[in-house]
């Protein structure tokens, strides 16, 4: 199995556990396009985190986090690629 495909079922997972909003980070907070939020980094909880490291290109990887703000009630994930 590649890299990609297990990043895309770990994905699913989440999104089956209601983490179904995406943020993209904006500066210096995250950014919830679906509900037009932004959170800095102190309002949301890391909840689970994946790393997904390209066998071919070891200098690229991606980081799928799990995010939660309780306030809000708002479950999503960030995808970070380096």
């Amino acid at each position: 199995m590649n890299t990609n495909s297990i990043f895309t079922e770990q994905l699913e997972i989440l999104k089956n556990k209601g983490y179904n909003y995406r943020f993209i980070k904006k500066n210096d907070s995250l950014y919830c396009s679906e509900k037009d939020l932004n959170f800095r980094s102190y309002e949301l909880s890391i909840t689970e985190q994946f790393r997904y490291e390209d066998k071919r290109e070891p200098s690229k990887n991606t980081v799928l986090y799990a995010i939660e703000s309780t306030e809000y009630g708002l479950k999503g994930f960030l995808v970070n690629n380096s």
